[in-house]
């Protein structure tokens, strides 16, 4: 609407990627929108790519110990596949509803943080191409969600009361039912403290999250949170909340658009954590690093990701992995 507003030729495009009611949802959202606004809908049917790029890798995280971000892997996914999608249309570039921003600094796109903070979505969007950056924009990335709600029901788009996911779109109900409707079945397991004693049982470590406290059902003589689940041995670490703490930890898959040692940056380790600064970063090739914080964050948790910020500018990302010295 605000890109027809302004002038634009629009095209609509939604690409369906499960089969849901989520999904059944959005394409009718979709096009019920593109009709209101008189402009052509195009629908593409990515399921088969979306299961095997983003789906599968979930479950295999959580399986492995991990806690993966399914949400940056289809935000990559999508993205470019709306890209190529429009350039078949003949559109110039594409426009999304996230609440982010893209800037440029030397030539080059980036993507910064949102004028609505509390709604900021630029910590899902570090792994998208440069080259889809360039092709990309954000027209609520300066509105609040209320100012956008509101625009949209004085238009009468139904979308306008569309509530709001807080789960991956596949998975609205939590990785817990979802990983059991993909068929993992309870495996029995053991919950160990810090020095590998036995202090009660689980039915898969993947049943739990890092800094979680209710559910252990461990009898101690002090609260005990989950430090670590490691798959291989389908084995829950517990331990006081002080060791939850992390000054130090490494990141994978590493994304450098400015990284430099780490001076001046702020990371974010969580989509709903607040960024906290580095003191030093260490580049060990192979798209890997280590990076040390500021002051301790309690929870880092392995296959999240750890996102780094100039200011308001996303300049590098990287999948957290295993604790390392620096």
């Amino acid at each position: 609407m605000l890109l027809c507003r302004a002038g634009c030729e629009v095209r609509a495009a939604t690409l369906v990627l499960w089969d849901s009611c989520h999904g059944t949802d959005a394409m009718a959202g979709g096009k019920g929108s593109a009709e209101a606004l008189g402009t052509p809908f195009y629908s593409q049917d990515q399921q088969i790519a979306f299961r095997r790029l983003v789906v599968e890798p979930y479950i295999a995280g959580y399986l492995a110990g991990e806690t993966p971000n399914p949400c940056v892997e289809c935000n990559r996914f999508r993205l470019a596949k709306l890209l190529t999608l429009a350039r078949s249309t003949g559109a110039a570039s594409i426009a999304t509803g996230h609440y982010a921003r893209v800037v440029w600094r030397h030539g080059w796109p980036f993507v910064a943080r949102a004028a609505d903070r509390r709604k900021d979505q630029s910590y899902m969007l570090w792994r998208v191409s440069r080259e889809t950056l360039a092709r990309l924009d954000f027209p609520l990335g300066e509105m609040t969600k209320g100012e956008v709600r509101g625009l949209a029901a004085a238009a009468g788009l139904a979308v306008a009361a569309h509530s709001e996911s807080q789960e991956a779109c596949f998975a609205p109900a939590g990785p817990r039912q979802f990983l059991r409707t993909q068929g993992v079945e309870p495996r029995a397991g053991d919950v160990v403290s810090g020095d590998g004693t036995v202090v009660g049982r689980h039915q898969g470590q993947w049943n739990f999250t890092v800094g979680q406290r209710r559910g252990l059902r461990v009898a101690a003589g002090e609260p005990l949170y989950v430090l670590e689940r490691c798959g291989r041995q389908n084995q829950v670490v517990a331990g006081p909340r002080e060791a939850l703490a992390r000054e130090v930890f490494g990141v994978r898959e590493l994304v450098d658009w400015g990284l430099g040692d780490g001076t001046g940056l702020t990371v974010q380790l969580r989509y709903r954590s607040r960024a906290v600064a580095v003191a030093r970063l260490e580049h060990r090739g192979a798209g890997q690093a280590c990076v040390r914080l500021a002051k301790p964050f309690e929870a880092v948790a392995v296959g999240q990701s750890a996102v780094f910020y100039d200011g308001d500018v996303v300049v590098g990302g990287g999948v957290i992995s295993a604790q390392e010295s620096l």
